[in-house]
């Protein structure tokens, strides 16, 4: 399962059908969609000359229309909002929106009905709502979301808006892979009940005939566990560099911020160990 070309292709498809210099607009969860898989030189070579976040964007009147702006967001009311506003009094010349996830249907009249200069040329549905790590594994960069796996949640509004994110995020991984799996779940666990029987409303029903892929001889297994019920995984050490540092350090968009790690001279010995470990392995293989 190829989930970093799956996000590539999807970018590229946004930018090399559109001609002419162009401004990225990204949100808070979709640039790191974006930046995860695609470098800055690549933009540049697709003629993207500017890259900002939708909120910097509602902050600014400055005009420019010379460029063509190339949205990409996640389908949230609040991004919808801002887009509403900002087609109001549009800085750019044309506006090409696309959306990381479905959109509802009173969604796409907002925006048809705050056009009225007609700027906007498309919009589309990209099922790139998940950070590619790598192209076997994918997270949703949910913060704290182990609270939502304690016995008593005393939130359940929270809980709710972590489900559909998981749901969301779920949809979009199969989306882009264009499969409808096979679903299963832990029964003993009310957290991964109802991830797992949204995600097959969502599918089987919902949105069937957006999750209609031509079938295959195995159909794909989606199996939802909770993490509580697995004592063993937490005391492994891990076996790559990779998950090492993650562990040790931790990865935000495979990127390392050593900021936190304190002095030179720790770091220093860091990339002793690190190097260290490299004879090792060279020695051992």
């Amino acid at each position: 399962m190829a989930l970093v070309t799956s996000v590539r292709d999807y970018i590229n498809r946004m930018l090399q059908d559109i001609s002419g210099m162009k401004v990225l607009i990204l949100d808070s969860e979709t640039v790191s969609n974006v930046s995860i898989v695609y470098s800055q030189s690549e933009l540049l070579q697709k003629e993207v000359f500017l890259v900002e976040m939708i909120d910097s964007i509602s902050a600014s009147n400055e005009s420019m229309s010379h460029l063509k702006a190339v949205y990409f967001v996640r389908p949230t009311s609040e991004n919808v909002q801002k887009l509403r506003h900002q087609l109001a009094n549009p800085r750019f010349g044309e506006y090409h929106l696309f959306f990381s996830n479905l959109l509802k249907d009173t969604q796409i009249h907002i925006l048809a009905d705050s056009d009225e200069q007609e700027v906007v040329q498309q919009v589309q549905e990209f099922y790139a709502d998940f950070v590619a790590g790598d192209p076997y594994h994918f997270t949703l960069n949910m913060a704290a979301n182990h609270l939502y796996m304690l016995p008593a949640v005393v939130d359940p509004s929270g809980l709710q808006r972590y489900s559909d994110r998981v749901v969301d995020g779920i949809a979009a991984v199969f989306l882009a892979l264009k499969r409808r799996p096979v679903i299963r779940y832990q029964r003993t666990s009310d957290t991964a009940k109802r991830i797992a029987q949204e995600t097959a409303k969502l599918m089987y029903q919902q949105e069937s005939g957006l999750f209609d892929f031509r079938r295959t001889e195995s159909s794909p297994l989606l199996l939802v566990i909770d993490r509580r019920d697995d004592p063993v995984t937490p005391l492994l050490n891990q076996w790559t560099y990779q998950a090492m540092v993650h562990e040790l350090i931790g990865l935000q968009d495979n990127k390392v911020d050593l900021r936190a790690i304190g002095s030179l001279q720790k770091i220093s010995k860091l990339r002793w160990f690190y190097h260290q470990n490299r004879m090792h392995s060279s020695n051992r293989t």
